[in-house]
């Protein structure tokens, strides 16, 4: 079950990422995903096994972004990852079948070699975002939809979301939303968390 809200960490927030993830799960986040592209391997699988034992209380499961060997060695629920990280059938052989595996579509010509073995889709970017400077072109909810209706995998629309985007996320089929900001950079991130888990129960 894919939940309506993932919060990704940002390694560059004023608050620590251990804070971050806590903040987003007591605001209703059910996923947690840890991203961080230039933390050593031995410091990131510290802070996985870190954010595992801080979100059990919370029954929020932790995905890894990227690092298949760090999410097999320290045992997380998930792994996220991006279209140069790898053939997702051979990673899925890698980390068994009870691991979850997302897989990031940028564009639509993307959803035809998609394997068997994917969970979900993180579908974006919807809106340009400065937390990956070197994002693909933003597909904008029309692009979004059109990669929904050509797959059955839930999709996570991820990409400058904000609770502004939950209504026409949902109407397109999506399955929830990806955010960064919206929660890292709020002045009370589990209040942002909240009001976004509300802005799409209202929609």
């Amino acid at each position: 079950m894919i939940p309506p809200l993932c919060f990704v960490t940002d390694p560059v927030a004023p608050q620590p990422v251990i804070a971050q993830a806590l903040a987003a799960a007591e605001g209703g986040a059910g996923w947690v995903q840890l991203r961080d592209k230039t933390l050593p391997d031995t410091e990131f699988a510290a802070l996985a096994r870190a954010l595992i034992a801080a979100l059990a209380p919370h029954e929020v499961p932790l995905i890894v972004n990227d690092r298949v060997e760090i999410a097999i060695s320290v045992g997380a629920p998930g792994l996220h990852i991006g279209q140069s990280d790898g053939d997702p059938a051979a990673i899925r052989s890698r980390i068994g079948p009870e691991m979850i595996l997302g897989l990031s579509i940028e564009a639509e010509a993307q959803i035809s070699a998609v394997p068997a073995g994917v969970d979900y889709l993180g579908v974006g970017p919807v809106h340009a975002t400065g937390s990956k400077p070197d994002h693909a072109p933003p597909i904008g909810h029309e692009g979004f939809a059109a990669i929904v209706a050509r797959t059955e995998l839930p999709c996570l629309a991820i990409g400058g979301i904000t609770k502004a985007d939950a209504a026409a996320i949902r109407a397109a089929g999506g399955a929830g939303m990806a955010v960064i900001s919206a929660i890292s950079r709020a002045p009370d991130m589990a209040l942002a968390a909240r009001t976004l888990c509300n802005a799409w129960s209202d929609t």
